[in-house]
């Protein structure tokens, strides 16, 4: 009896140089085979032309590698044999595909330019404001006018030293906008409290914590009830437990542990950051995650950081878009979709580009632009 063999359209397969990888994304199992013919199986059910469905004989169904692995596929519920004779037709697997192109251009977004303003700026999701001595305000809250409504808004920066910062909050007081304030320990005890309702917090701190400061501010956002997470730079594993001790002491919900690099821990990133074929397959991942990963840089996306003297970036370790003193958040916002490095900066280069586990990684992060490598992993 022949067959029919097909693949369930909730895997993800890849093949690369002769191996395969199968990933569930209902449950995170997987498979793996070193197999030729497990590879030209899942080559042929790839071309679009045969529907997700390819035609197997009885004998091919039997083949060691073959046979073994199809029985593994049926026992994790990743694809099926069908009977030929059981339908009067060949059936059709409705197959999930990428079909987004960009190659550093915006094809789809050239495909539907009915209206391009509104378009682009619909990817627009975060603006990063960045506060010092020298900024502008006045004109700032201007352009912070003319941006779309429900843009999550981010100010950042050292606000003893900014000029009319009443001014700013005054605005961002009144605005609907989600909003949110990334400061250091010393910075949110000193911010005015006829604010601070209005806003969520991102309290940045350092190992050298200042345990007084630090009592201050729990007691403060438990007295006033305020949204709030800690976020905890560490750059070694001494710092990372410390850090989970005060995380445990305080007993903080709403907290993160950030590895930053200094250019002198390559080590405790190699030990502690670095992942490793386990650690990307322990994470369940969907479809669309998968997909995400293969047209967008999820870090990124959707974000542009406005210096205090008006430069706008996508990311500031990236070449500048523009600045608001002489460029609209259009114009800025098209830069990158058609030049930039940021947006859509994906796991396309080598080593990643030769990988079975290419697209279950997430996005390349800043990380890998300050380390000077395309991944960080021991996979290659």
């Amino acid at each position: 009896m022949d067959y029919w063999f097909t693949i369930e359209p909730y895997v993800y397969f890849n093949v690369v140089n002769g191996k395969s990888l199968l990933y569930n994304t209902l449950d995170g199992a997987v498979i793996e085979s070193d197999s030729i013919e497990v590879a030209l199986l899942l080559q042929k059910i790839r071309i679009k032309e045969n529907c997700g469905v390819v035609k197997l004989s009885n004998e091919c169904s039997q083949k060691g590698d073959l046979k073994e692995f199809i029985s593994e596929v049926r026992k994790k519920y990743m694809g099926d044999l069908i009977a030929v004779n059981l339908s009067k037709w060949k059936p059709v697997q409705v197959m999930p595909i990428f079909n987004y192109i960009s190659n550093n251009t915006v094809e789809l977004y050239k495909k539907h330019s009915i209206t391009p303003y509104k378009n682009i700026l619909n990817n627009l999701t975060d603006i990063y404001i960045h506060l010092n001595k020298n900024v502008d305000i006045e004109y700032l809250v201007l352009f912070l006018q003319s941006l779309p409504e429900n843009l999550i808004i981010n100010i950042i920066g050292n606000f003893d030293s900014v000029p009319k910062l009443d001014f700013l909050w005054d605005f961002l007081n009144a605005s609907s906008a989600p909003k949110n304030i990334i400061c250091s320990l010393e910075e949110f005890v000193l911010l005015n409290p006829v604010y601070k309702r209005n806003f969520y917090y991102r309290i940045l701190v350092d190992n050298f914590v200042d345990v007084k400061l630090f009592n201050t501010s729990v007691l403060y956002l438990s007295q006033q009830l305020l949204s709030f997470e800690y976020i905890f730079n560490v750059t070694s594993i001494e710092e990372c437990n410390k850090a989970e001790e005060i995380i445990s002491q305080y007993g903080i919900q709403n907290c993160c542990i950030n590895p930053i690099y200094t250019g002198e821990n390559i080590l405790f990133f190699e030990k502690y950051v670095y992942l490793s074929k386990e650690d990307i397959l322990s994470t369940k991942i969907s479809v669309k995650d998968i997909f995400s990963n293969q047209s967008i840089n999820v870090y990124d996306f959707g974000k542009i950081h406005i210096m205090p003297n008006g430069d706008a970036y996508a990311n500031v370790n990236h070449p500048i878009l523009g600045n608001i003193y002489r460029d609209s958040i259009y114009e800025i916002v098209q830069k990158e979709l058609d030049e930039g490095k940021s947006w859509f900066r994906i796991r396309n280069e080598a080593p990643c580009h030769n990988c079975l586990y290419q697209w279950l990684c997430p996005s390349p992060s800043d990380c890998e632009i300050q380390i000077g490598r395309s991944n960080l992993c021991f996979i290659k």
